[in-house]
Parts: structure tokens; C-alpha cells; sequence
């Protein structure tokens, strides 16, 4: 059983994440050191900026969803806004520790909730020796934890030096973690594949998928490969075009229960158009950053530069300027759950 369905699945959730391993085993030697910025302007803040604005079609752009989550769309704001205007003006080196491990949180909890989604399109029986939740924190909290315990890793998540990072073991203690990472990862496959044939008979191919594509995706851009490239291809394309596949499906098959079966070529439109909102949204976006705070991209923003020695100002630009970034965080554990939105169900259950 598949998300969308098969086309759709194999197009979106999995082909982008196969190509972007395939980039890096071929060019990964190519681009250690500081990406060019072509490829910063295509990943970067063509897939990483640009979803994180495609939430405001699942809330503020929806008037149903605007009235069903009413409180959530305006606290939740407010009090990020806040607590992030305090932190940076404190220390904007504890404000990007805290944003990255919410990061990671969250990067976490998508990889959980696409493969609860797939487990809900197909009734397989419960799994007896690793249960879907526990192989996604071994999934992805195991190269996390390499990355914190070796100490050697070529890239940060944000800024330098925002993960605490405390050398503790040899790398031949990590090589041995790696055989029994891909132990628990092979028993969690072969569990699948023993009650499909003694329960089932039916295979679920794209829950076992996801799972697999986390694994390969974590372990590689973290662990295999030791470069800001790999980690920026891997961590963003794997994160960034499933969940705006996410919205943009869950925008038209809306439409298609609530008022009439479009066709193919208006869903399309209506796709690119809301691609391109976010992608224009997420450049005004970089074009603030870049001029206030980060001073990097004259090549692409120009010399606009404003510097600001005021912590207390500079602390009110940041929370301002990462209020898209830590709302859609925010929101994203909340307009997914099916107990508060039946649409949900009604979208993502077979029909």
C-alpha cells in the first residue's frame, strides 16, 4: 500500500531521495569544503526554505483550517516570538543550539509521522521484535549520536559549533555500532516480510521503503560521508520535497472531496503556483537574513548590507526573521493529527 499511490510515491518520496544519493557518491569528493552557491540556491532555498512556507497553505491560506485551528495559528506565533527575541538577545550562540536540536526534533518526528501515515493506509499486524516507533529513533538518533561522539564531522546544522559536541570514543567503536545499527535495521525488514507471508500475503512496500530511505539518508549524509555537500543534499531533499508533496496533496484531494474532481492539468498548475509562493516567500526571506544578520550572499542579494551592533536589535530581527522557521516547527505538531482533523483521515484512508 503507497502514501499516494504508487506513481506518485516512487515520483516524489523516493526518486529525489535515490538521485541525491547517487549526486554525492559521485561528487562528494568534489565539494568538500564551502558548497558553491548554485547549489545552495537549489537546495537550499529552493527545497529547505521554500517548505517550510508551504505550511501556510495547510492553515493561514485555508479558512477551514484557519477556524478549526483559530488559537494554535496566532499563540503559537506570539510565544516563539518571544521566547526567541529573549534567547537571541542573550546569547544568539544558545539561540541556534536550542533552534537545532528543535530542528532535529522535528526532522525526527517527520520521518515517524509519514511512516504512521503509511501504516494507517494498510492493516499489517504489529510488529513483534522492533516496533515502528523505536526503528525510527534507532534510525535516525544513531548518527546523531556519531556526530556528537566523534567530534569530526565536516558540517553543522545551522551555525558552527551548535550541536554540544564531546569526542568520547575511537572510530572503531562507531564501526562496530554501524554492524549492529544495520542488524536492528534488517530485523525490522525481516519481521515485515515473515508476517506478510504468514498473515497477509500483502507486502507493505512503501511503509518498509520509508523506513529503509531514513536509514539510508541519516546514515549516509551523517555518518558515510564527512562533507557540508553531502549532509546539505541529504538532509534537505529527503526533508524538504516529501513534506511539500505532503501539502500540496493534501491542498488538492481537499478540493477534489469538497467540491468536485479537478484535472490533472489544473492540479498541476495549482501546484507550481503554490511552489512558487513559497519559492518567492523563502527568497524575500534569505534576502533579510542575508542583509541583517548573515552577511554571506553578496552574489546573490548584492551589497545591501545593514550592520547592527545592538544585541537587543539584532535579538528583534532574528526572532522576526526565524518566526516562519520555528512556527511551521511548531504547527507541524499540530495539523497533522487526525484526532483534531478528520480531513486527515478522510484524505489518507483507502477509500
Amino acid at each position: 500500500m503507497w502514501l499516494f499511490n504508487k506513481k506518485l510515491d516512487l515520483t516524489f518520496l523516493f526518486l529525489p531521495i535515490g538521485l541525491t544519493w547517487l549526486i554525492c557518491f559521485l561528487f562528494d569528493a568534489q565539494f568538500q569544503g564551502t558548497i558553491p552557491i548554485w547549489i545552495w540556491g537549489i537546495f537550499v532555498l529552493g527545497i529547505d526554505v521554500t517548505h517550510v512556507w508551504s505550511t501556510i497553505f495547510r492553515t493561514y491560506l485555508d479558512k477551514e483550517e484557519r477556524k478549526r485551528y483559530k488559537k494554535q495559528l496566532w499563540v503559537l506565533p506570539l510565544v516563539a516570538f518571544l521566547v526567541v527575541d529573549v534567547l537571541s538577545t542573550y546569547s544568539e550562540q544558545l539561540f541556534w543550539r536550542i533552534i537545532a536540536y528543535f530542528a532535529l526534533f522535528h526532522f525526527i518526528r517527520q520521518q515517524f509521522g509519514f511512516l504512521m501515515l503509511y501504516k494507517s493506509k494498510m492493516k499489517f499486524p504489529e510488529l513483534r521484535w522492533i516496533s515502528d516507533k523505536t526503528f525510527i529513533y534507532i534510525a535516525t538518533l544513531y548518527p546523531v549520536l556519531v556526530w556528537h561522539i566523534l567530534g569530526d564531522r565536516a558540517f553543522s546544522w545551522f551555525v558552527k559549533g551548535d550541536f554540544l559536541i564531546y569526542p568520547l570514543v575511537p572510530e572503531v567503536i562507531v564501526t562496530i555500532g554501524n554492524y549492529i545499527y544495520f542488524a536492528l535495521v534488517l530485523m525490522w525488514v525481516i519481521d515485515h516480510v515473515l508476517l506478510a507471508n504468514k498473515n497477509t500475503k500483502l507486502f507493505p512496500f512503501g511503509k518498509v521503503l520509508w523506513g529503509l530511505s531514513t536509514v539510508g539518508t541519516w546514515w549516509l549524509g551523517i555518518v558515510y560521508f564527512n562533507s557540508d555537500f553531502s549532509f546539505t543534499l541529504t538532509n534537505v531533499v529527503a526533508h524538504g520535497i516529501p513534506y511539500m508533496a505532503l501539502v500540496f496533496y493534501y491542498v488538492e484531494e481537499k478540493k477534489n472531496i469538497q467540491k468536485h474532481q479537478q484535472s490533472s492539468k489544473i492540479i498541476a498548475i495549482s501546484v507550481i503556483w503554490m511552489f512558487l509562493i513559497c519559492l518567492f516567500l523563502g527568497l524575500g526571506e534569505e534576502f533579510l537574513w542575508d542583509i541583517f544578520i548573515n552577511y554571506e550572499k553578496q552574489e546573490v542579494f548584492g551589497n545591501w548590507q545593514i550592520y547592527i551592533d545592538s544585541a537587543y536589535l539584532r535579538g528583534l530581527l532574528i526572532a522576526f526573521l526565524s518566526l516562519p522557521q520555528v512556527t511551521h516547527y511548531l504547527l507541524d505538531g499540530v495539523i497533522w493529527k487526525g484526532n483534531t482533523n478528520p480531513m486527515i483521515k478522510k484524505i489518507f484512508t483507502p477509500r
